[in-house]
């Protein structure tokens, strides 16, 4: 089976790769990762830091640092998923199956359709109650007792296909916004995993209809990022930060030795 892995190239990206691949031994496999920065990621400060923090201090100051093999060999980027562009550099791979892990950029209807077993996401949010951007975050505002991340087909909607499975990471008070956001991927990751090999093996997962209403979140502001503080739930902390680095450091599976290769 071929399936084509498409991440943000960020500490969480890497994390859930890391998570996904043992599930994935014998397939054919091809990384493709978003580089969207989106405007409010340069002006809004919190963003600013936290794109710094995910994606510009990892992956290009410490990753070239590790040892060869223990970080995928090549990352295609993708800047857009237009029919004669990024489209269309996904499906010269000809993929069965695509993983969006975490993904910036929107599947169209006429992709979708192209892909035989489908695409699978894995949505950081409880759904249908956090649609949209940044949804750990919201959960974390709403104080919300449990996180939820969503693994769901992609139709042509929003973070509206049907549903795979659910990971849950009870609030920590003592933890960042930072370390349950690692967790929400890790175990969305493996539900994803866990699902590409039972359509590997002939047995498609079962899904269920998202239940109608729910809402849409964008990315916060200065006042949202306000309003968390004052609850006293840090976003991120540096013994939380470390741990995140020192996890995607150290040696990964063996899949991800050459899994773009």
């Amino acid at each position: 089976m071929r399936v084509a892995l498409c991440v943000k190239r960020d500490v969480f990206g890497l994390l859930a790769l890391r998570c996904v691949l043992p599930f994935l031994q014998g397939c054919a496999l091809r990384i493709f990762c978003s580089v969207k920065t989106r405007p409010n990621e340069e002006v809004v400060r919190e963003l600013s830091l936290l794109k710094v923090l995910e994606r510009d201090f990892p992956m290009d100051v410490l990753l070239p640092l590790a040892p060869p093999g223990e970080v995928p060999a090549e990352w295609e980027e993708l800047t857009d998923l237009a029919p004669t562009g990024g489209a269309a550099r996904l499906l010269d791979f000809a993929p069965d199956l695509v993983l969006s892990l975490r993904f910036s950029l929107i599947f169209k209807r006429e992709l979708i359709a192209r892909i035989p077993q489908g695409i699978i996401n894995v949505h950081p949010g409880a759904l249908p109650g956090y649609r949209g951007l940044y949804a750990p975050f919201w959960q974390a505002l709403a104080k919300e007792p449990e996180f939820g991340c969503t693994v769901h087909f992609v139709d042509a909607g929003i973070d509206t296909g049907p549903v795979i499975g659910e990971a849950r990471v009870r609030r920590d008070p003592a933890r960042s916004l930072f370390w349950h956001t690692a967790q929400l991927y890790r175990g969305g990751a493996e539900i994803a995993g866990a699902a590409a090999a039972g359509i590997r093996s002939g047995q498609r997962p079962k899904a269920t209809p998202q239940p109608p209403g729910g809402r849409y979140f964008r990315l916060p502001g200065p006042a949202d990022f306000a309003a968390l503080a004052e609850t006293g739930f840090a976003l991120v902390t540096p013994a939380d930060y470390l741990d995140c680095l020192r996890e995607i450091l150290v040696p990964g599976p063996a899949a991800i030795r050459g899994a773009a290769a």
